[in-house]
C-alpha cells in the first residue's frame, strides 16, 4: 500500500504556529509584503474567500480585504519539513521526498482490514502534530496517483482510503482536472471530447487517444483509470530539467524589461545548472498574459550548453519569433534534455567558460548575482528588486535531509 501525506496549507500553517496572533485569520505568504507581490501560499481562512497561491496580493485583498500579509521565512518551512520526515522514517524506510510538505510512504502491513489502515492513518497523524502542531491529510491506496487524489480530497486533516478493488468506482465520477498530470489545458480538450469525468474514458479506444495526443493520450487513458506508479523512490530521481519563472511586478509590453527579466531567469538558470554539473539542449520560454491566457514555445538544439548567454539569447529568440500583442503579465525560461555528458561544441569559447567558472566561485562565496549580467539592471533600475524569501532550492532540502550538508551549509541554506 502507498500513503501520501500532504500538510495542509503548509508555508500558512507554519507561520500560525509560530505565531499565535495569526491563528484563525486569513493569512498571505509572500516574498514581499509590497501589494505587487505574488501570494506563494495561503491560509484555509483565506482560501474560503476563493485566494489562491499566484494571485497577486491586490488581487488577493480585494477578495479577502482583512488577509494579513506575512513575509516568508524558507528557514522555518525547512526546519520543520526535515522534521515532518523524520517522523515518517519513523513508520517505515521507504519515503519519498515528494516536495517540501508532501510525501509518499511505502508499507506492507500484515492486515489490509480498513481499520488497521485508517489506525496507521490516524497514528501518522497523531505523530506529525505531537512534533509540529501542524495537520495534514493522507490518502491510501495501491498505487500513488490514486493515493494523492485521496489526500487531496479528503482536506483538510482527513485521512481517505481506497482500495484496490474501489478504484473503478472511486475514479467513475472524478472530474479529469482533480486527477495529478492532467493540467488545465488537457483536462479543457478531454471536455470537448464529451469526458468531464474519469469514468467516461472506458467509452473512448486507447487508440483514439494515442492517435490524437501521442504517447501523453496513453499516460491519460491510463490515469483516469486510476492506474499509478507504485515504486517509493527513496533516492531523489536525476532532474529533467532547470527553470525558473516570475510573476512581473506589473504587466508590461516593454521590449527592455522582457529582455531584463529574460536575462535574469537565464542567468539563475545557468547558474543551477553549473552548480550541478548539467548541460541540456532544450530550451521552453513560458508566457502568461495580463488576460491570463499563456503559451509556451520551444526549440532543440543540436549541442548541449548551460551558459547564461546562449540560453538567453535562445529564449530571446524564441519570444521574440512573433510580435508582442498583449501585455505580458509572467515569463518563465527552462532547459531540459539535460545530461552531465554532452556533445562539445565545435566552437566551444574556453576563455567564457572559465569566465563563468570565476563568476560562479564569486556568486557562491558572497552571494547570489554579486556578478550579474549587465542587462539585468534595466530591470532593477525599472523596478527595485524584491527578495523572494519563500524562495529556496528543493534540492537543498533532499541534500540537508540526506545529511550531504555541513552546519555552515545549512545555516546559509
Amino acid at each position: 500500500m502507498i500513503i501520501h501525506v500532504d500538510m495542509d496549507a503548509f508555508f500558512a500553517s507554519v507561520e500560525q504556529t509560530f505565531n499565535p496572533f495569526l491563528r484563525g485569520k486569513p493569512v498571505f505568504v509572500s516574498g514581499n509584503t509590497a501589494r505587487d507581490s505574488v501570494i506563494a501560499a495561503c491560509s484555509y481562512e483565506a482560501k474560503k474567500y476563493g485566494v489562491k497561491s499566484g494571485m497577486s496580493i491586490v488581487e488577493g485583498l480585494n477578495m479577502c480585504p482583512g488577509a494579513i500579509i506575512v513575509r516568508g521565512n524558507p528557514e522555518k518551512y525547512i526546519d520543520t519539513s526535515q522534521r515532518i520526515f523524520n517522523v515518517l522514517k519513523t513508520f517505515t524506510e521507504k519515503v519519498e521526498l515528494y516536495s517540501i510538505d508532501e510525501g509518499f510512504l511505502e508499507i506492507n502491513p500484515e492486515n489490509m482490514r480498513h481499520e488497521n489502515l485508517m489506525r496507521l492513518g490516524l497514528s501518522i497523524k497523531n505523530a506529525i502534530n505531537k512534533e509540529t502542531s501542524l495537520t495534514c491529510s493522507i490518502g491510501i491506496s495501491c498505487n500513488k496517483t490514486v493515493a494523492k487524489i485521496a489526500s487531496d480530497l479528503c482536506k483538510p486533516d482527513g485521512i481517505m482510503i481506497v482500495n484496490e478493488s474501489e478504484i473503478r468506482e472511486f475514479m467513475k465520477t472524478l472530474p479529469v482536472e482533480k486527477v495529478p498530470g492532467i493540467g488545465p489545458k488537457m483536462a479543457e480538450q478531454l471536455n470537448l471530447m464529451g469526458i468531464e469525468f474519469c469514468g467516461q474514458i472506458e467509452k473512448i479506444p486507447l487508440s483514439l487517444l494515442k492517435k490524437k495526443f501521442g504517447v501523453r493520450g496513453e499516460q491519460v487513458w491510463y490515469l483516469c483509470h486510476g492506474m499509478g506508479e507504485t515504486k517509493v523512490r527513496i533516492q531523489s530521481p536525476e532532474p529533467k530539467s532547470f527553470g525558473h519563472s516570475y510573476t512581473l511586478r506589473n504587466d508590461t509590453d516593454d521590449i527592455n524589461i522582457i529582455l531584463s527579466v529574460l536575462c535574469r531567469l537565464s542567468h539563475q538558470v545557468g547558474m543551477r545548472m553549473r552548480q550541478e554539473s548539467y548541460y541540456g539542449n532544450v530550451v521552453t520560454v513560458a508566457v502568461r498574459y495580463s488576460d491570463f491566457t499563456a503559451c509556451s514555445k520551444r526549440k532543440t538544439y543540436p549541442f548541449w550548453f548551460n551558459d547564461d548567454q546562449t540560453i538567453f539569447r535562445y529564449a530571446s529568440s524564441l519570444i521574440f519569433t512573433e510580435s508582442i500583442m498583449k501585455k505580458i503579465r509572467l515569463l518563465g525560461v527552462s532547459v531540459s534534455g539535460i545530461h552531465k555528458r554532452y556533445q562539445m561544441n565545435l566552437f566551444r569559447d574556453e576563455k567564457r567558460e572559465r569566465m563563468l567558472k570565476a563568476m560562479d566561485a564569486i556568486n557562491e562565496k558572497y552571494g547570489n548575482d554579486t556578478v550579474f549580467p549587465c542587462m539585468m539592471l534595466y530591470e532593477q533600475i525599472a523596478y527595485p528588486p524584491v527578495t523572494k524569501t519563500h524562495a529556496f532550492m528543493f534540492s537543498d532540502l533532499k541534500k540537508i535531509s540526506s545529511g550531504q550538508f555541513t552546519g555552515a551549509q545549512e545555516k546559509q541554506v
